[in-house]
């Protein structure tokens, strides 16, 4: 049994066993249980944390097990994730924090500017900041990044925890960053009325929202204002006046008209503008579940996405200039376009759709000929079935392939790019830490590493990078299995014949199970066939995206693309949701 040395402390589960009192650590994968004295207000299974000073032993509670935090740190654990940082990180960033580098001498001064930042509420790490010039022949757009690759160096602790974690993740009201947060919430950050370092693009665009140059660069800027997307799309729809005076209001006009313009222009390329199903996801009060409030997309988060898409554009095309150049190592984000065979499938399956539903040919057909980025639009314009739209485009979207990082220049099919790289977020991403260093080294703002050393350290940003996209992914789904689990709770809580009715969208199916979208929150779940037959006392059979029954009768046909509507039955020992009074 292990025992705490002088220093140490951290986080662990706290089991009482006998007479004797144990910590499971936590984030310490080599470590065993180690004995602690008895904490009056944890209980059996709660996460404590525990550290020792000047010889003595001190513990308290950290987490309730039944509190969701404590489920998140668990979750962690399984996905090795430490939200706490090493001694030798926290060590460097006091050094970064004596000597910010902020009044370095070689950076621009575009303090006068009133750039913003917009972002989501409660946003902390801010990552880019806008001011836009609107002129008769078109657009300046002035963005600043946070230059966290001036601080964040090869071989420093900080850029070596920073590639262990690839990037940041993120859990409904809470965050595990990739750079303390003393860095990413604090010096880093763009910060509202704080001089900050950063890398500045600046992109001329004309009026047919085309760049006709970029300039990138060492800056320091002073942010006027915090924004959130919903504040600056009420100043758009003239519902928040405080902001007319002020002196960034110009700007947010001219990023209103660029943004709209660049959107044009990216439809022109083919981009498949899907029809976003957001819920804005909290801990309730009382810190035992998740509260869900659908959120519709608003304009104001629409054109802040296309700087920062304009943004990951251009850096990619200067860095693909160098490709095959031994001093700098560019890193793109590729996409590639749907396999022909996938493809072909997907023109069968809207051909079921038609058949199934006996839709009108000239709006539903779908021939290869046609983008799909033109087809959608032409649904969402038609006025027809949401259901059935929600559907097809669920099918559009399992077509595609799943994007990634390599080093090899390719084409990004969603954004209809003939380069793509990551470039915006760079205390998120380690990839943007890298795709800044080699930005600045191809500028030569700085000198770059020995070749093989930066064509090792590029492999191991890559594997990184693809690897934190996959734990963010395993992250959302974990998530979204507890608000289905918050949702569902309160119908437990009350007797069968009083459970609300739930009603959503047959996205799609298999033999066994129905995928469906609820209408309010618009969340995913599963329906088994089995609770569907033992309801309806028959069985069904799987055809072309819809389910009959055994005896072919019409009466009962379970469509793709359809309204079903139910009410809980259990959660059964297998850890599923069971339903059942099934409306078709």
């Amino acid at each position: 049994m292990k025992r705490i040395r002088q220093g140490e402390g951290f986080i662990g589960v706290y089991h009482h066993k006998g007479d004797k009192f144990i910590l499971y650590p936590l984030f310490r994968y080599d470590s065993g249980p180690i004995e602690i004295n008895p904490i009056p207000e944890a209980e059996e299974a709660d996460i404590v944390r525990v550290w020792s000073e000047n010889g003595d032993t001190f513990a308290s509670l950290f987490h309730k097990k039944e509190t969701l935090l404590y489920r998140y740190f668990m979750e962690l654990n399984s996905l090795r994730i430490n939200p706490f940082f090493p001694q030798e990180v926290l060590e460097e960033v006091k050094v970064i924090l004596e000597n910010p580098g902020i009044d370095d001498s070689q950076l621009l001064d575009y303090t006068d500017l009133p750039f913003v930042t917009i972002d989501n509420e409660g946003s902390r790490d801010l990552d880019q900041a806008i001011y836009v010039e609107d002129y008769e022949s078109g657009f300046k757009i002035y963005y600043a990044i946070a230059d966290a690759s001036y601080y964040i160096k090869p071989g420093s602790a900080l850029f070596t925890e920073a590639l262990r974690r690839g990037a940041s993740y993120y859990f409904p009201d809470y965050s595990v960053p990739m750079l303390p947060r003393e860095l990413s919430e604090g010096i880093i950050s763009l910060n509202p009325m704080e001089p900050r370092r950063c890398l500045m693009f600046l992109m001329e665009v004309d009026q047919k929202g085309i760049v006709v140059k970029t300039d990138i660069f060492r800056a320091k800027i002073i942010s006027r204002a915090k924004l959130s997307y919903p504040e600056v799309q009420r100043f758009y729809d003239g519902e928040e006046t405080s902001f007319l005076d002020a002196p960034f209001s110009q700007s947010l006009f001219a990023l209103e008209k660029v943004g709209a313009l660049l959107a044009e222009r990216g439809d022109d390329r083919g981009i498949i503008s899907y029809q976003r199903h957001e819920n804005e996801i909290h801990i309730s009060e009382d810190g035992t579940s998740l509260v869900v409030k659908g959120n519709s997309r608003n304009n104001a988060s629409r054109w802040n996405e296309q700087i920062s898409i304009l943004c990951n554009l251009e850096g990619a095309k200067i860095l693909s200039d160098v490709f095959n150049s031994m001093h700098i190592q560019p890193i793109f984000r590729v996409h590639d376009a749907p396999t022909e065979e996938s493809l072909k499938h997907l023109e069968l399956v809207i051909a079921d759709f038609i058949k199934i539903h006996n839709l009108d040919e000239t709006v539903f057909s779908w021939k290869r000929e046609e983008s799909l980025s033109s087809y959608l639009k032409r649904l969402h314009a038609s006025g027809e079935s949401k259901r059935i739209i929600d559907a097809i485009e669920r099918q559009i979207l399992i077509s595609n392939n799943k994007s990634y990082f390599t080093d090899m220049p390719g084409s990004h099919f969603a954004l209809g790019a003939k380069f793509y790289g990551r470039f915006s977020s760079p205390m998120r991403e380690i990839v943007g830490i890298f795709t800044h260093k080699e930005l600045t080294e191809k500028l030569g703002m700085q000198k770059p590493l020995p070749d093989e050393e930066d064509i090792e350290l590029r492999k191991k940003v890559i594997l990184a990078s693809n690897r934190s996209k996959d734990i963010q992914k395993e992250i959302d789904n974990f998530v979204n299995s507890l608000v289905i689990e918050s949702l569902f709770k309160e119908d437990l809580m009350t007797s069968a014949s009083a459970r609300r009715v739930h009603k959503g969208t047959i996205l799609g199916m298999k033999d066994s199970k129905l995928y469906v979208l609820l209408d309010d929150p618009a969340i995913e779940i599963k329906i088994y066939m089995e609770d569907i037959e033992r309801f309806f006392c028959q069985k069904f059979i799987f055809k072309s995206y819809e389910m009959v029954d055994d005896e072919n009768n019409p009466s009962i046909r379970i469509k793709a693309g359809s309204l079903i509507s139910f009410r809980l039955h259990s959660f059964d020992k297998d850890y599923k949701w069971r339903f059942t009074d099934f409306s078709l």
